[in-house]
């Protein structure tokens, strides 16, 4: 996906396929992408921004896409309840992408709730 929208593009995007090193069929999916965007300043809307690049990265994949702080990745927890509180972002086709906007809401059961809805959908 494009992550360029109007004046606000990340100075480098790196892309890591990341890929399931024990049988199949314990999760959906045997691959995942991972996108970590680098700016020398961040966006001045950071939120809206957001948004964009999770309403691209669905379009492009035509999946269930999220954002979660480095580190928090692994195939056994993707959108579990304890890994929660560490996705700021998500979005699934037909939907418009939903972006927290401080950390003390990804702290709440309700956010739980949204990000297990989506894990449903894998």
């Amino acid at each position: 996906p494009n992550f360029v929208f109007g004046d606000t593009a990340p100075a480098e995007v790196q892309t890591y396929s990341l890929e399931r090193d024990d049988p199949p069929g314990s999760f959906p999916y045997a691959r995942v992408t991972e996108f970590d965007l680098v700016f020398d300043e961040l966006p001045a809307d950071l939120g809206g921004y957001l948004k964009d690049c999770l309403r691209a990265a669905c379009s492009a994949s035509g999946r269930v896409v999220w954002m979660a702080f480095e580190g928090s990745f692994h195939f056994d927890h993707i959108l579990t309840e304890a890994i929660a509180p560490q996705v700021y972002g998500i979005c699934a086709p037909g939907d418009d992408p939903v972006v927290v906007p401080d950390l003390e809401t990804l702290k709440t059961p309700q956010w739980r709730s949204v990000v297990a809805s989506y894990r449903s959908r894998l």
